[in-house]
């Protein structure tokens, strides 16, 4: 089967995306102003985070989840409200707030933006997390296993590892073990193709930003068996990266097919206390 990677340039990105939720979720959003990711161990389909011969290493991708389809899904009503009385969001594209980092900054080079904030990603010393993400991707439906299940490891030899480990080996020093996260989270069983699902996607290393510092052969050794040991737990069980006021601002909301009409006044209680009177309507569904 030919292979096709699925890579989105500026002119099919979509402008709008939508996000169903609970009503509790839109309050934690507005309260907190930001979006929550999930590690791929906490997403609805539970064989997502396994790979061909890691185990379940997309527990260090972590992702926002979201559909640039306009028309109303019942199916996803269903899945990701309770029973259809939640809300649907739609946000423009890349809704996140922007940081601003100086050359020698966190071991930046040059002047650089990111929309994570590494300042408290360093100080928290939980991860390692390139800048420049979030990703955008759509999601590719597929069938092929070896897609959905990746190999993660490669290296000069798959046994490596085991001389990386070895303090007494002459060849040490030019084993060379590489772990490629970048297949996971990108590709799902055709059975969800109705989700026509675009994700915010991050990567991290489950070691932090200040171990990472004047690194070591030990350190290596030591990063090394963290990622090879199938008991090394997520660094973060949700990340969380914050909205833009401008995104805020933009924000739309369609009630649930069966919200009551109590619900409905508990949502535009929120929306108006973020300055978004106005920034709902009704649901074009008419379902009892």
């Amino acid at each position: 089967m030919q292979r096709k990677k699925r890579w989105i340039s500026v002119t099919n990105m979509p402008q709008t995306l939508y996000h169903y939720t609970s009503l509790e979720t839109l309050a934690l959003i507005l309260t907190n102003k930001s979006l929550c990711f999930n590690t791929l161990l906490n997403v609805d389909d539970i064989e997502e985070a396994e790979t061909s011969d890691m185990g379940l290493f997309g527990k260090y991708v972590y992702v926002s989840c979201w559909t640039d389809e306009a028309q109303e899904s019942i199916a996803m009503w269903q899945l990701y409200t309770p029973n259809m009385h939640g809300v649907r969001i739609q946000l423009p594209i890349y809704p996140f707030k922007k940081h601003y980092y100086r050359a020698g900054e966190f071991h930046f080079s040059e002047d650089a933006t990111s929309y994570i904030d590494i300042r408290k990603v360093y100080d928290e010393n939980k991860a390692t997390i390139v800048s420049n993400l979030p990703q955008l991707w759509q999601v590719t439906y597929t069938s092929d296993e070896a897609l959905l299940r990746p190999q993660i490891r490669s290296g000069d030899s798959i046994g490596d590892y085991a001389d990386i480990l070895n303090i007494n080996n002459p060849k040490k020093n030019h084993c060379k073990i590489r772990y490629n996260l970048g297949q996971l989270g990108k590709y799902k069983s055709e059975v969800w193709s109705f989700q026509k699902e675009w994700r915010y996607w991050i990567s991290m290393s489950p070691w932090g930003m200040k171990e990472s510092e004047a690194a070591t052969l030990d350190k290596h050794r030591d990063f090394a068996d963290r990622l090879e040991n199938t008991a090394t737990k997520p660094p973060y069980e949700r990340f969380f990266v914050a909205l833009s006021e401008e995104a805020i601002s933009q924000m739309q909301i369609v009630f649930g097919p069966r919200m009551t009409e109590a619900e409905k006044i508990l949502a535009k209680h929120l929306l108006r206390g973020s300055g978004l009177d106005g920034k709902w309507k009704e649901s074009a569904l008419r379902i009892r």
